[in-house]
């Protein structure tokens, strides 16, 4: 006598699939935002690194004897009112020729750039010009640091004194919305970095709040703008 075998199942029933789309969008909901958060913070570090080979680069060139001067950038490399030209100073004097540094992952002004540039400058034979790839990639967007000219000598190894800091700050010590226009920053009004003269770099989210704020004047006391900070007739540079 033959046993009647039982067909065995194939997939699945539309109950046990809206099941597991249940259980998927429930991780998702919890895990995303911890997932983002992670992400933020790996650019942040990453721009604090940048940032900080920026202003080490500059102490290695400057070395307390040297300053950027204002004026049409050249090829005597000791004066400028551009981050370009601010960023080339750096490439030759100081072989800071990395284009990378000078664009944060994440800023809205830098997902405008269609190629990041592996260098800022060309060197052949004694002729010294901005790389053609950084001098296209400024025009498309902009660089993510705020940096002024003239500088001081007594600017290296001084805890107080700024040497740049992320895009957008304003004179009265806040961050604007994040964004690519005329008065814009890189992570909106949570904060930016700021690298001081000594090479280190600090997260400030609001330059204004009482007891933290990071500029000092030149009698002494703290304040909340870089303008206090820095010498009275210095000036940001122009973002191209």
């Amino acid at each position: 006598m033959n046993t009647p075998t039982r067909k065995s199942r194939k997939g699945f029933t539309l109950i046990e699939l809206l099941t597991v789309i249940a259980i998927i969008g429930i991780l998702a909901a919890v895990l995303f935002p911890g997932v983002q958060g992670v992400m933020l913070s790996a650019k942040k570090n990453s721009a604090l690194n940048k940032i900080r080979s920026i202003g080490q680069g500059y102490m290695n060139w400057a070395g307390g004897t040297k300053s950027i001067a204002t004026g049409a950038w050249a090829s005597s490399l000791n004066q400028t009112t551009s981050v370009s030209g601010y960023a080339a100073i750096l490439a030759y004097g100081a072989t800071l020729n990395s284009g990378s540094l000078w664009f944060v992952d994440g800023d809205p002004a830098v997902d405008l750039i269609a190629q990041i540039p592996a260098n800022v400058i060309t060197v052949s034979g004694s002729t010294i010009s901005i790389n053609t790839q950084f001098a296209t990639a400024m025009s498309q967007g902009k660089s993510s640091w705020d940096l002024y000219t003239p500088t001081s000598r007594s600017l290296v190894g001084n805890v107080t004194t700024p040497l740049g800091w992320s895009r957008g700050l304003t004179i009265a010590g806040t961050w604007p919305a994040a964004g690519t226009g005329a008065q814009d920053s890189i992570w909106g009004t949570s904060g930016g970095h700021i690298c001081y003269g000594d090479g280190h770099v600090s997260w400030v989210s609001d330059t204004t709040t009482a007891g933290t704020n990071p500029f000092t004047k030149t009698d002494g006391t703290p304040s909340a703008s870089y303008k206090d900070a820095i010498p009275t007739t210095a000036a940001l540079l122009t973002q191209n």
